[in-house]
């Protein structure tokens, strides 16, 4: 069984890619395996410092997923925006047509 450094390591190389490939559906299935990885934390009370600058790290790339996150979710609002004018715009000249 790996370390919980390489454990971290590991899940943040895969948590990057992911997100370099746009994969939602994966960063779905590591956020619950980076929140089973956390949560064996919480009971402990001390951790190296190594353990603390990697989830530091992976606090970091959070933050990235949530403002990439944002940005998509805005991007596909825009176009159900655009998709529904456009529908809009269709059935008033439907009767005309």
């Amino acid at each position: 069984m790996q370390s919980r450094k390489q454990a971290f390591a590991t899940l943040a190389d895969r948590l990057r890619d992911a997100l370099a490939a746009g994969d939602w559906e994966a960063i779905a299935v590591l956020d619950e395996e980076c929140r089973a990885l956390v949560a064996t934390l919480r009971d402990e009370d001390a951790f190296d410092a190594g353990l603390r600058e990697q989830l530091a790290e992976l606090s970091r790339l959070y933050d990235d997923l949530q403002q990439v996150g944002r940005g998509e979710r805005e991007r596909l609002a825009g176009e159900l925006t655009r998709l529904n004018q456009s529908k809009h715009v269709n059935r008033a000249y439907k009767p005309l047509g």
